[in-house]
């Protein structure tokens, strides 16, 4: 077992990131924590980026604590502008740009990525959001944009899409999936949430594919799609479902795939003293809902010498949709069905297992009101 004072290294400066290290430092005030930023250290709600960029709010409004202060609030050592090269499980050392950092635990806190479809990668009208960078870069362009072509239908993108119909503008959502929210959705609430956005003023592109984009003028572009139509639009956003990041632990030969690091009940990454939390983790099944803050706190137990297993609390996802009201917890990935019953009102669809028991679920319209009573009902 580790010192209670040894070092600590966080890979990562997203909320995972500094939830870690908020919740190692209110129990150790004495251990190193050094905080490794690919980008800035500021503090900001990642998943408000496109809402705010619907509605042309400006980036700094959106930073909750600067790099500065979150050095000084929790005494550790912030390294910004530096992405991590490779991980030496050997040397116990994290390697940068510009020299190396020793550690005796090192806690991944990569997050998720949001890409660009392969064939449109490198072009500069295909643009991600990710980051407060991206934020930044798209704000003056979008300031002007009254049609946008949204890259994905997931709950970004659904969200994004819905601000922007709010807001005036005329939002287009294409993707290869058949419905919103791609195949996790059964056919009648996904039915349900695209027509609720359709009547908001959502146009969706489905079962379609984005084959190049060129400009056309400036700030106007033309985009070609799979089924031989041209688009003129203002602007191309891409919110892709996100992929966890995992080249930095499969590259130091942990246990990954598509779905995350892998981890244990404790959040080990398949090796002594290599942790991983959040976005880029994959939970085992008997924590698989405990949330970041859970993570983090019970991370900072384990890592002050006193094992501890995340609390997993069932929670459901609700859209931040106001044009379509919809909640949908997804259920594990196990033998099932799902069984859907629709009103005038809403759509209330259950995926039971084999022995029958209530896995997971999607509720919309006036359904939503009973999510409590949902979650109640939930096989553990």
């Amino acid at each position: 077992m580790h010192s209670a004072n040894a070092d600590v290294v966080i890979i990562g400066a997203g909320s995972a990131g500094h939830a870690v290290a908020r919740a190692l430092r209110r129990r150790d005030p004495l251990c190193t924590i050094t905080l490794i930023a690919a980008h800035s250290g500021e503090v900001y709600p990642k998943s408000a980026l496109a809402a705010a960029l619907a509605a042309g709010r400006d980036p700094v409004r959106l930073v909750q604590a600067s790099a500065d202060m979150v050095a000084a609030r929790e005494d550790l050592h912030l390294i910004e502008q530096s992405p991590a090269r490779s991980i030496d499980l050997v040397q116990r050392a994290v390697d940068m740009e510009h020299g190396s950092i020793p550690f005796e635990r090192v806690v991944l806190a990569l997050g998720e990525e949001v890409g660009v479809p392969g064939a449109l990668r490198g072009n500069p009208a295909v643009c991600p959001i990710n980051r407060l960078a991206d934020y930044s870069r798209l704000k003056t362009k979008m300031a002007g944009a009254r049609r946008v072509l949204i890259l994905g239908a997931g709950t970004a993108a659904c969200e994004f899409a819905d601000e922007l119909a709010r807001s005036g503008r005329q939002a287009i959502v294409l993707d290869s999936a058949r419905h919103p929210l791609g195949e996790r959705l059964p056919v009648l609430a996904a039915r349900r949430l695209r027509t609720d956005l359709e009547r908001a003023g959502v146009q969706f592109r489905l079962g379609e594919r984005l084959l190049a984009v060129d400009p056309i003028a400036a700030g106007r572009y033309r985009a070609f799609t799979s089924c031989s139509d041209r688009l003129d639009i203002d602007a191309v956003i891409s919110l892709v479902e996100p992929r966890p990041r995992v080249s930095l632990a499969r590259d130091a030969g942990l246990p990954v795939d598509r779905r995350g690091i892998a981890v244990d009940g404790r959040l080990l990454a398949g090796a002594e003293g290599v942790f991983a939390v959040g976005a880029c983790a994959r939970l085992p099944v008997a924590i698989a809902h405990a949330g970041i803050e859970a993570q983090a706190h019970a991370l900072a137990e384990t890592l002050c010498g006193r094992p501890t297993q995340p609390e997993s609390r069932l929670e459901a996802y609700r859209l931040n949709t106001p044009d379509a009201e919809f909640v949908f917890f997804e259920p594990p990935p196990l033998a099932g069905e799902w069984q859907e019953r629709a009103t005038p009102g809403g759509v209330s669809s259950a995926f039971v297992d084999s022995d029958g028991r209530l896995r997971g679920f999607a509720l919309a319209g006036s359904a939503v009101d009973g999510r409590k009573a949902w979650l109640a009902r939930l096989t553990r």
